[in-house]
């Protein structure tokens, strides 16, 4: 069995690689509305809405414009942008990815005497989150 490793995945915000990536994390959820009737003993349920956010962990290098733009114009602005998780790499017609677009919805900046400036960046998803074959 073959595993897909962090070394092979790509960030691509739009048509722009995030080289400056050390880590992600994406989150779905789908809501439940319960639908038991008066007399059973168990409940039940059915699926109702999904949803989604990624999150993004980047160093900060000021020569890299596609995490440049990403950190100091996205926050607040009300455009979705076009996100795909490239988590297997991104061999056309063989790795998989997944794919929506979403709200920068956070920045976490972060600085240490010993280390890089980093940013988190939260993503929330606008709309459906899908897996699609590289091309």
């Amino acid at each position: 069995m073959a595993y897909a490793t962090g070394s092979d995945a790509v960030i691509k915000i739009g048509s722009d690689t995030l080289t400056q990536c050390s880590a992600f994390s994406i989150d779905k959820t789908v809501d439940n509305a319960e639908t038991s009737a008066i007399g059973t003993t168990s409940k039940t349920f059915v699926n109702t809405l999904d949803s989604w956010t990624g999150s993004l962990e980047l160093f900060y290098d000021e020569s890299d414009t596609a995490t440049a733009a990403i950190l100091t114009a996205a926050v607040g602005n009300s455009a979705a942008v076009s996100v795909s998780f490239y988590y297997e790499g991104t061999a056309a017609g063989v790795d998989k990815y997944l794919t929506g677009n979403g709200l920068i919805s956070g920045i976490s900046w972060t600085g240490e005497a010993n280390g890089v400036f980093t940013a988190s960046v939260t993503i929330t998803g606008t709309g459906t989150l899908t897996e699609a074959t590289a091309s």
